[in-house]
C-alpha cells in the first residue's frame, strides 16, 4: 500500500470510530480501531521489506552479500543513540523512539509471548476483572497471569499495553502523530538544535568560511496522571460488554486528560502545577496567530505560512468541534459551501475538544509539524484493581490507574497556535 493512501484510509478510519464512540457504539469504535492497528503493523512491515530489498540491490550492485536482513528483525548491533548493544528481536525493544505502524502490544508480545497468545484475544479483559472480583477463573493459566499484591491486583501488561493502543489513536498528539520515547527514568535528555549551520559555495582551493550551529537540551520528565474510580459489584457480575467499556472508558478519559495537560498544563492560584506537563501552549518559542473577527480559513493560511517562512512543513491542523462546524458552514455568495485554500490541502484535520472554546474569547487552534515535539512515556499504563474500605461498605470494585510521560517541543518553530477564533 503506498504512504498516500494507507494515510488517507487510517484518517477515514480513526474518524468513524470517533464518530461510533461518540454515539457510544463502543462496539463498531473498538473493531475500528482494532483494524487500525492492524492496518499500522502490516503497512510498517511492507515498508521495512521495501527498505530491505533496496539495500539488497544496492549491495548487489556493489558486489556485497545480498541475503541482507535489516536489523528491525533480526541480527545485531548497536543503538545509535542509546550506545546500547542488541541482538535479534531486541532491536525492537531498544529503539528510541516508538513509530507510528508500532503499537504498545507489539512490544508487550516481544517481551513476553507466552502472555500475549493467552491474553490478546477478545473478552480477556473482562474475564481477567471477573476472576479478580469473583474469584471464578476461566482457566488456571489466566489466574496465573495476574499480579497479586497486598492492596489488590494488577491487570497484565499485554491488556494494558491495548489500552494504551487504543488511547493513541484517540488522543490528539498520537493520532497527529508525534513521536513517542520510551524513557527508562524519570527523565530523559533529547537536542534540538537552537540555531542552523550556514554554508556556502567556495571558489577551487580557497579556504571555506566556518560555521557553526547550537544544540539546546530538551528534558523530558515523567509526569504522573493519576485517577480512580469505583463500579458495583452487580455492574461487574451483569455486563455483557464489560470488556469494551472498561477499554473505551479507560483509553478515552486518560486520553482526554494527557491531552488537556500536554496542551495547556495544569493551572493553579498562581501559575501552573510544576508536576504536570508545562503545556505545548503555554512555549513562548511557538509561532502564535491572532484571528481576525470572524471564522475563516485566512488564519490557517496565516499559520501554516508562518510555519514554512520558518522552514518548517506543517501537516496537521488541530481544532475543536465547534471550530469545524463553523469552517463546514462558510458559504460563498451563492451560497455555496467554500472549500479549503489549496494551501491548507496538505493538511490532516484531527478533531479535539480539549482545546479551548469559549463564547467571548474564542476558540484555540493548532497547526503544526508532529515531529516538531516528542512524547516521552515512562513504563506502560498501569491499572490496579484495588480494595479499600468504600469497597467493603458499598460492595464496589475500585480501579487505580496512572501513566508517567511527558511531552515538549523540539522544533518551536514548526508549530503555531491559533487564538481567539469566533
Amino acid at each position: 500500500m503506498k504512504k498516500g493512501e494507507y494515510l488517507r484510509k487510517r484518517k477515514e478510519m480513526v474518524n468513524q470510530a470517533r464518530a461510533a464512540i461518540e454515539k457510544d457504539d463502543y462496539e463498531t469504535g473498538e473493531d475500528l480501531l482494532y483494524k487500525v492497528g492492524v492496518m499500522d503493523v502490516e503497512y510498517e512491515e511492507e515498508k521495512q521489506e521495501r527498505l530491505a530489498h533496496e539495500l539488497a540491490n544496492e549491495r548487489a550492485l556493489n558486489g556485497e552479500r545480498t541475503n541482507f536482513v535489516p536489523p528491525w528483525f533480526s541480527g545485531e548491533g548497536i543503538d545509535f543513540v542509546s550506545g546500547r548493544s542488541w541482538t535479534g528481536s531486541a532491536a525492537i525493544q531498544n529503539q528510541l523512539f516508538l513509530a507510528p505502524g508500532r503499537s504498545m502490544t507489539d512490544r508487550a508480545r516481544e517481551s513476553d509471548p507466552d502472555a500475549y497468545a493467552l491474553l490478546n484475544c477478545d473478552g480477556a479483559l473482562g474475564d481477567v476483572v471477573r476472576g479478580i472480583v469473583t474469584g471464578n477463573w476461566k482457566s488456571p493459566e489466566l489466574r496465573n497471569a495476574v499480579t497479586t499484591t497486598s492492596s489488590g491486583a494488577l491487570i497484565p501488561q499485554v491488556l494494558s499495553a491495548q489500552i494504551i493502543d487504543l488511547m493513541r489513536n484517540l488522543s490528539l498528539f498520537t493520532a497527529a502523530g508525534v513521536p513517542v520515547a520510551p524513557m527508562e527514568s524519570n527523565n530523559l535528555s533529547i537536542s534540538r538544535i537552537a540555531k542552523d549551520p550556514a554554508f556556502s559555495f567556495k571558489a577551487e582551493g580557497a579556504e571555506a568560511a566556518e560555521s557553526s550551529f547550537e544544540l539546546d537540551a530538551v528534558q523530558l520528565k515523567s509526569r504522573t496522571c493519576y485517577g480512580y474510580a469505583y463500579v458495583t459489584l452487580e455492574a461487574i457480575q451483569s455486563s455483557k460488554n464489560l470488556d469494551a467499556v472498561i477499554r473505551q472508558t479507560f483509553a478515552q478519559a486518560m486520553a482526554n486528560s494527557i491531552d488537556l495537560g500536554m496542551l495547556y498544563g495544569q493551572a493553579n492560584e498562581t501559575g501552573f502545577d510544576d508536576f504536570a506537563p508545562s503545556g505545548i501552549m503555554n512555549d513562548p518559542d511557538i509561532l502564535t496567530v491572532e484571528a481576525g473577527t470572524s471564522t475563516s480559513y485566512d488564519d490557517f493560511v496565516k499559520a501554516s505560512a508562518s510555519i514554512k517562512k520558518q522552514n518548517g512543513i506543517p501537516s496537521i491542523m488541530a481544532i475543536n468541534a465547534t471550530t469545524e462546524e463553523r469552517l463546514d458552514l462558510l458559504k460563498n455568495s451563492d451560497g455555496e459551501y467554500i472549500t479549503p485554500p489549496a494551501s491548507l490541502a496538505g493538511l490532516s484535520k484531527i478533531v479535539s475538544n480539549q482545546l479551548k472554546s469559549d463564547e467571548s474569547a474564542g476558540s484555540d487552534a493548532l497547526v503544526f509539524d508532529p515531529t516538531a515535539m516528542i512524547i516521552g512515556m515512562q513504563n506502560n499504563l498501569q491499572i490496579k484493581i484495588i480494595e479499600d474500605s468504600e469497597c467493603l461498605k458499598k460492595g464496589l470494585v475500585g480501579f487505580q490507574i496512572f501513566s508517567m510521560l511527558d511531552c515538549k517541543t523540539v522544533r518551536p518553530k514548526a508549530i503555531c497556535k491559533i487564538s481567539g477564533l469566533k
